[in-house]
C-alpha cells in the first residue's frame, strides 16, 4: 500500500535562493530537511499517537520571484540587499551592516512519502491534516516564512484503480506546476562522451573533467561562425562572425542543481571543533555536491513514486536521489502496466480542488 501527504500550493516568503554554486531555486536539501523536521515534530508533538515516518518528498514549483535587479540591460543580475537589523543601539552613530544574501518568494507543492500507511478513520485523518497544517505554519522552508498552504491531503492506494485515482488526485492538487527530476545519468553519459572525444582527438592535450560536463549543462554558450568573404579560405582577426547558440547536451528544461554534500575531513569528536551548534554531536566539514535536474510538467508524470527525492548516505557521501532511472519502463508497486500510462487532466478539472 502506498500513502502520500500532499502539501498543496505553499506560499513562501524570503526563502534562500542560493544553493552552492547556483542560484534561482532552493537546494533540494532544503525540502528534504523540511520533511525530516516535520517528521520529528509530528513524533514529538503528538507523543507517538500517530505512527508516521516521512521518508522523502517530491517538489512541484508553481511560481518563483527572485529578488534581483539589473543596473542596465546588459549587466548581470544582482541580489537586492537590506540592512539587518535596521536599528541597533550600537549603530546609533553609524549605518547598520549589510549582510549579503539572496532571497526569493515562491509557491511550491510537496508530495511527501510515508514509509507505512496510517490506519485511521476518515475523521482522524482530517483531524491529523489540520494539526499538521498548524505545525507547518510554525516552520520554515529554505529559511523562508510559510504564509499560506492551500490544501493538505493524505492520499492512499493499494489496488490498481486506487493507484490510478491517487495519481489523478496528486495532479489535481499540484497543477499547474513543474516537477523536479534528477538527471544525474545525463551528466555521467555526457562526461563519458567527452572522454571518448578526447581520446579520439590527438591534438587535444587537455583531458576533460567532470566539471566541464556539468558546465555544458549550466553555462550559456555561443560559438562564432566566421563569415568568409570572396577568396577567403580561413578567418582572420578582422573577419566578421555570426554567433550561434550551443544547445545543451540533452533536450529538456535542464538546470544545474545542488544535490547534497561530500565530507572533506574526518569526523571530529564533540567539543573538538569550536563554535559548533552543540557540544554533544560529532562534526565534520563538507562541501556541496552539484548535478543536473530537469523540470517537467506535472501532468506528464506516470508514477508518483518516481518524483520522490530521498536521502542516500554512505561514508563520505550525503546525497539526494530519485529512483527514476528508466522512468518510462519502471513498473509500479502492483506491477500493472495500465498505471504507467500517462494520465490526462484538463486545467479546469485541476483547479477544482476536491
Amino acid at each position: 500500500m502506498s500513502q502520500y501527504l500532499v502539501l498543496s500550493h505553499i506560499t513562501i516568503q524570503n526563502a534562500n535562493s542560493i544553493a552552492g554554486l547556483t542560484w534561482g531555486f532552493p537546494a533540494i536539501t532544503h525540502f528534504l530537511g523540511f520533511t525530516h523536521a516535520l517528521n520529528r515534530k509530528i513524533s514529538n508533538h503528538f507523543d507517538g499517537n500517530y505512527d508516521v515516518e516521512l521518508t522523502g518528498c517530491g517538489v512541484v514549483s508553481h511560481s518563483i520571484y527572485n529578488k534581483v535587479y539589473q543596473s542596465k540591460q546588459s549587466a548581470d543580475f544582482e541580489f537586492l540587499q537590506s540592512k539587518k537589523p535596521p536599528v541597533l543601539a550600537k549603530h546609533k552613530s553609524a549605518s547598520p551592516p549589510i549582510i549579503e544574501e539572496g532571497t526569493m518568494n515562491l509557491t511550491v507543492s510537496l508530495v511527501i512519502e510515508l514509509k507505512q500507511s496510517l490506519t485511521l478513520t476518515t475523521e482522524k485523518i482530517k483531524e491529523l491534516e489540520q494539526k499538521i497544517q498548524n505545525l507547518c505554519y510554525r516552520m520554515r522552508i529554505a529559511g523562508g516564512t510559510i504564509l499560506n498552504i492551500k490544501n493538505i491531503k493524505f492520499l492512499a492506494a493499494s489496488t490498481e484503480k486506487q493507484h490510478t485515482d491517487l495519481l489523478r488526485k496528486v495532479k489535481k492538487l499540484t497543477m499547474p506546476g513543474f516537477v523536479l527530476f534528477d538527471r544525474n545519468e545525463y551528466l555521467q553519459q555526457h562526461y563519458q562522451t567527452l572522454l571518448v572525444k578526447y581520446k579520439a582527438d590527438e591534438s587535444n592535450k587537455v583531458q576533460p573533467q567532470i566539471i566541464d560536463a556539468w558546465l555544458d549543462f549550466s553555462a550559456l554558450k555561443y560559438k562564432a561562425i566566421p563569415l568568409l568573404g570572396g577568396g577567403q579560405s580561413e578567418a582572420v582577426e578582422s573577419t566578421a562572425a555570426k554567433w550561434e547558440y550551443l544547445a545543451k547536451p540533452n533536450s529538456g528544461y535542464l538546470v544545474p542543481l545542488m544535490t547534497g554534500y561530500k565530507a572533506i575531513s574526518e569526523v571530529y569528536a564533540p567539543k573538538q571543533v569550536q563554535n559548533t551548534r552543540d557540544e554533544t554531536t560529532p562534526s565534520r566539514f563538507v562541501e556541496a555536491i552539484h548535478s543536473v535536474g530537469e523540470w517537467k510538467s506535472i501532468h506528464s508524470i506516470k508514477i508518483v513514486k518516481n518524483i520522490i527525492w530521498r536521502y542516500v548516505h554512505d561514508e563520505q557521501w550525503y546525497l539526494c536521489k530519485q529512483n527514476n532511472s528508466n522512468e518510462s519502463n519502471e513498473s509500479s508497486d502492483i506491477k500493472d502496466n495500465s498505471i504507467e500510462q500517462t494520465q490526462t487532466l484538463n486545467l479546469t478539472e485541476a483547479l477544482n480542488i476536491f
